[in-house]
Formats: C-alpha cells, sequence, structure tokens
C-alpha cells in the first residue's frame, strides 16, 4: 500500500515536469526590437518663406518694390538653409497671409520702400504664416543693391533662430562669391534688378538737379498700427490708407511697423515692448460720397506708450493719400519731436 503512494506521487511529478517543459517550449521568443534606419543627411525639410513686393511711395516706379523683393529672395536662396518661393505677382497686401498659407509656406516677408534724396528707407518684415505674427521687423538707410542685398541675411538669421538652427550646419555664401545669376523664378537679372533699385539713389548717368539729404529725424520713433474702418470702407482701401500713414510719417520720423490689430490704445505697452522711445500712430478712415464726388476724412490718433493721446489730427481730401498726409503734417507741425 505504501509503495503504491509513492509510485502515484512519482507519475504526478513526473506529469507535472512533463506539462511545465512543454509550455516553456511552446511559448516562442519575443521578436527583437527594430532598429530605427538613420535619417539620410540633407533630408530635414527647410522653412519655406514667399517674399512679397514692396510696396512704394505713391508716384513711385513701382518696379523697386519688386526689384528689392527679387534681389532679397536671391542673396537668401545663395546663403542657403532656406527655400524661397518665387515671388508672387498681384496680391493684395490683405491677402498675403491666405496667399502664403495657400504656398504652404513656413513665413513671408513683406516690406515698404520710400526715397529719401539719394537713399531709400526700407521696412522689412517677417511673418510667421501660422500665427499670422509679426516675428521680425526693421527699417534701413540704403544705397546701394549691396545694402539692400545685406537686409535678407538679417531676416534669414531671424527665421533661422526661430526655427531653432541657428546658422549651424548651413553653409554660407563667402563674401567674394558673385551675386547669383538664377532669380529662383524671378522674370528679371539681377543686372536689370540693380539698374531699376539703383535709380531711386538718384545715380542716373549724366548730370542732374542735386537732391537734398536724408531728413534729420528725432530720436524718438513712431510705430505705425493697422488702419481701422469708420464705416463702410473696402480692405483694399484701408491697406493703402496704412501704407501711406507709413509713408507720411516715415518722412518726419523713424517709422517701423506692428501687426496688432486689437485695441490699439490698450495694446500700446506691448506694441512698445522693450524700447520706450516710441509712439504708436494709427488711425481711422472713414468715406462721404455726394453729388458723384468722393471724400475721405482720415483721423489720425497718436499714443504714448503708455496709452495716453498725444496727438488726434483730422484730414479730409478727395484722396486717400491727401486725406492721410494732411493729418500727418499737422501732427508733424504741432509735434516735430514727436513728444
Amino acid at each position: 500500500m505504501l509503495e503504491g503512494s509513492y509510485l502515484r506521487r512519482f507519475l504526478m511529478t513526473a506529469l507535472i515536469s512533463a506539462s511545465l517543459a512543454f509550455v516553456v517550449a511552446a511559448t516562442p521568443s519575443p521578436p527583437p526590437v527594430p532598429t530605427a534606419a538613420p535619417v539620410p543627411a540633407g533630408i530635414e525639410q527647410l522653412p519655406t518663406v514667399v517674399i512679397y513686393p514692396f510696396d512704394v511711395q505713391t508716384g513711385t516706379d513701382p518696379r523697386i518694390g519688386i526689384a528689392i523683393g527679387q534681389i532679397l529672395g536671391q542673396e537668401m536662396t545663395a546663403a542657403g538653409g532656406i527655400t524661397v518661393l518665387p515671388v508672387p505677382q498681384n496680391v493684395k497686401r490683405a491677402d498675403f497671409l491666405n496667399n502664403a498659407r495657400t504656398q504652404h509656406a513656413d513665413f513671408y516677408i513683406s516690406g515698404y520702400v520710400t526715397p529719401v534724396g539719394d537713399s531709400a528707407a526700407v521696412v522689412e518684415q517677417v511673418v510667421s504664416v501660422e500665427s499670422g505674427v509679426i516675428l521680425f521687423s526693421q527699417t534701413a538707410q540704403v544705397t546701394s543693391v549691396a545694402d539692400v542685398a545685406s537686409q535678407s541675411l538679417l531676416a534669414r538669421e531671424q527665421i533661422l533662430a526661430v526655427v531653432g538652427r541657428g546658422t549651424q550646419n548651413v553653409q554660407t555664401r563667402p563674401n567674394n562669391t558673385p551675386a547669383p545669376t538664377s532669380t529662383n523664378g524671378a522674370q528679371v537679372p539681377i543686372q536689370g534688378l540693380g539698374s531699376i533699385v539703383s535709380s531711386v539713389f538718384g545715380k542716373h548717368k549724366g548730370s542732374h538737379t542735386p537732391t537734398p539729404g536724408p531728413v534729420v529725424k528725432p530720436s524718438r520713433g513712431v510705430i505705425v498700427a493697422p488702419v481701422t474702418a469708420s464705416g463702410a470702407i473696402g480692405s483694399a482701401d484701408l491697406t493703402n490708407a496704412g501704407r501711406e500713414l507709413y509713408f507720411a510719417m516715415n518722412a518726419h520720423f523713424n517709422t517701423q511697423m506692428t501687426g496688432a490689430t486689437t485695441n490699439v490704445q490698450q495694446s500700446t505697452d506691448a506694441i512698445c515692448g522693450a524700447n520706450r522711445d516710441n509712439t504708436v500712430a494709427t488711425g481711422t478712415l472713414a468715406q462721404n460720397s455726394a453729388h458723384h464726388k468722393t471724400e475721405y476724412q482720415f483721423d489720425l490718433f497718436v499714443y504714448t506708450c503708455f496709452g495716453a493721446t498725444l496727438g488726434h489730427h483730422t484730414g479730409k481730401a478727395s484722396s486717400i493719400k491727401s486725406a492721410v498726409g494732411t493729418a500727418v503734417s499737422a501732427y508733424a507741425t504741432a509735434h516735430p519731436d514727436n513728444s
């Protein structure tokens, strides 16, 4: 009886051991963790930029604004690290953002150019297509095509800094490299661009009437905010009024732009930022039509960085340019030092 009990225990132990061995043998080994393949060098997508023709003052050859856009694009392409799309034509400023989004651009660059004697004041703005916010704005006094081209390098550095690349792994074009001949979709060669831009600097062949030097402007600058409508005003007229406000202010003061549109007076602190030696200018545009005649009224408002009203002047005329100019001239007369 005792031997039978030992035999049954032995057989049970043997059966359990065999079952465990079968289960272990039947369990498949886990597959090895796949190793990600290395990303080939150069496959990283570059930030894409679209550069629009710069706005020019009324009465100035519009080809100058087109040429400046072309030059900036060429120099930025030559410096590398950024994909520059062909300069688009006939796109209204109000449509810049939507057009850039349609082209799947990451940033767009626009600006203004104002002839000043034998030089020109160029305002350049870099805008994020994702947010629509102006990331970088600069104003420069230029006297040659080389000066215009140098502005593209500053904008390029800002774009690379925003995307977190700095200037690492980017091949910068040496200073002694000739200007590129490819226009990256442009219709005008670089030589043609140079002659067009040079025309604004008064460098015509032969004799010409000497032009006065640049106006000595006060140190306190003006930041121009977009113009708003009073009544039924089209977006094209608002854009035109904003452009004319910049040009008119820039004739008297060092001027730059901001994209802030929400209650400018309450946003002056944010608009000025760390540089408090500025004022903020904006205005409202109204239109009155009677007896088949149109009259524009522009109300100019200039604020300190603390939101206090520094000046309010009204201009009325048959054109937006004249209405804005009248209001700005009245402010410049009353506040020659912008204070």
